[in-house]
């Protein structure tokens, strides 16, 4: 019937057709059905939310870093017992520095300690007046040297006593004869001061002459005057004595001080010389470039013997061996103010396709307390000032990632993280509505509209 009156229409005059043809139901129900789909998306947008992340790109590294192997004083490379690419154990020497030089100074070290070590030895046997022996340690030369010092010190002392004990004693037998001549005067005078009233008396009496009498005076006066240059003569031998026993004393003295200073003056010296022995040990032992941990070598810088490097020259790096990875992102300048620690991450992997093998999951652990120009690191030292400038800076914060696993799991295999790998991080910041994302350009042009220049 509708098929009739349809062929009917077909064949009616063209206004009258269209006039009484009823309407077709497809595009209203087209209408309709974009009018619920834009209400569900408006109902999508204003309550749907998605998640605002911060990316940032960056690189695994290992927990305790890539480590440095360099020279810490300028040399020459003697030996290089590893290649690149080796796996090496912590403590290995990896390259050995020429040594001539620093054993030289190690052997003038070494015979300037032995030296003061036996000069101390021979000090405080002199000092305690004990022989002075030969260890086993000593050195023939040295010790024949030393030897002979302390055997002409020795002499010297002895004869320097020896003389002033000689001194001494004359004094004393001179003492002892000057009292003996004293005690006999004392004896004789009072027969000189008899002789003299005797002829005094005879005199008177007219017995002698007067000339007799003045002689028997002036021996009496004689006698006294000799006794009392005796007496004069004692004291002057006891003070003589008195000096004697104080230069002998003295010289003992003078002997020790002398002794005193040379051990304090030569102790000093012998510290002095055992930190710089110290010192040089550690040198050498430098000269040895070991290993800080187990690792690979990487980047090594030479492969040729005889090679001059410069003091801190980064010969090679090691990757740390079986040690946890964790990644390495530089955060946007932006998005500092939304970052801090704990923050969950989702890690992409460029050389595993998200798409297939998925991501790792993090945390954020740290995040550097000033930004870097990474603009400025980038070039060269010619650039340098006008990267510092506002509009070529490129201010990034370090990021440090926690990774919750070291592997992508498959079903065929395991895929292993590595050093160096290039990682996307993002960082979930907080979640908004779909319309506020779609609005949020808006807004920010509408509010720096009619400010900006």
């Amino acid at each position: 019937m509708a098929s009739k009156i349809s062929t009917n229409f077909d064949f009616s005059p063209g206004i009258l057709g269209v006039q009484e043809r009823p309407p077709s139901p497809l595009p209203r129900i087209v209408l309709r059905g974009v009018l619920i789909l834009v209400f569900l998306m408006l109902l999508w947008a204003m309550f749907g939310r998605l998640d605002v992340v911060s990316v940032a790109e960056g690189k695994l590294v290992p927990v305790s870093y890539i480590k440095i192997v360099q020279p810490s004083e300028a040399g020459i490379v003697r030996d290089i017992t590893i290649k690149e690419g080796q796996a090496v154990t912590k403590d290995q020497v990896l390259i050995r520095m020429d040594a001539n030089i620093s054993e030289a100074d190690s052997k003038a070290v070494q015979a300037a300690l032995q030296y003061k070590s036996i000069e101390l030895r021979r000090i405080e046997a002199e000092l305690s007046n004990q022989p002075f022996t030969r260890q086993a340690k000593d050195s023939n030369e040295l010790f024949n040297r030393i030897y002979a010092e302390y055997q002409s010190n020795r002499t010297a002392l002895q004869d320097d006593l020896n003389a002033e004990s000689a001194s001494l004693q004359k004094a004393h037998s001179d003492l002892a004869a000057t009292v003996e001549v004293q005690h006999k005067m004392e004896q004789t005078l009072p027969s000189y001061k008899a002789q003299e009233t005797a002829y005094n008396e005879l005199v008177k009496d007219g017995y002698a002459g007067a000339l007799m009498g003045q002689e028997k005076q002036r021996d009496r006066i004689d006698a006294e005057q000799n006794l009392r240059a005796q007496e004069y003569n004692a004291k002057s031998l006891q003070a003589s004595i008195s000096q004697s026993q104080k230069r002998l004393n003295q010289v003992q003295s003078d002997y020790r001080q002398k002794l005193e200073a040379e051990r304090v003056a030569t102790f000093a010296e012998f510290q002095r010389l055992e930190q710089e022995w110290a010192k040089q040990s550690h040198k050498n032992s430098l000269l040895e470039l070991k290993a800080p941990q187990a690792g690979i070598v990487k980047d090594l810088a030479t492969h040729t013997p005889g090679t001059v490097v410069s003091p801190g020259t980064v010969i090679m790096t090691l990757v740390p061996n079986n040690e946890a990875l964790q990644a390495e992102v530089w955060m946007k300048n932006e998005d500092a103010g939304f970052v801090h620690a704990g923050q969950e991450v989702k890690v992409k992997l460029s050389a595993y396709p998200f798409q297939k093998y998925g991501m790792v999951d993090g945390k954020v652990l740290q995040v550097s307390a000033d930004a870097t120009d990474k603009s400025a690191s980038n070039n060269n030292q010619n650039n340098a000032e006008q990267n510092q400038s506002p509009s070529n800076a490129q201010l990034s914060y370090r990021t440090i990632i926690q990774l919750s696993k070291q592997s992508l799991d498959t079903e065929q295999d395991k895929l292993h993280l590595t050093p160096g790998m290039q990682v996307v991080a993002e960082i979930k910041l907080a979640d908004e509505t779909v319309m506020e994302y779609l609005l949020s350009p808006i807004s920010k042009a509408f509010r720096e509209a009619g400010r900006e220049r």
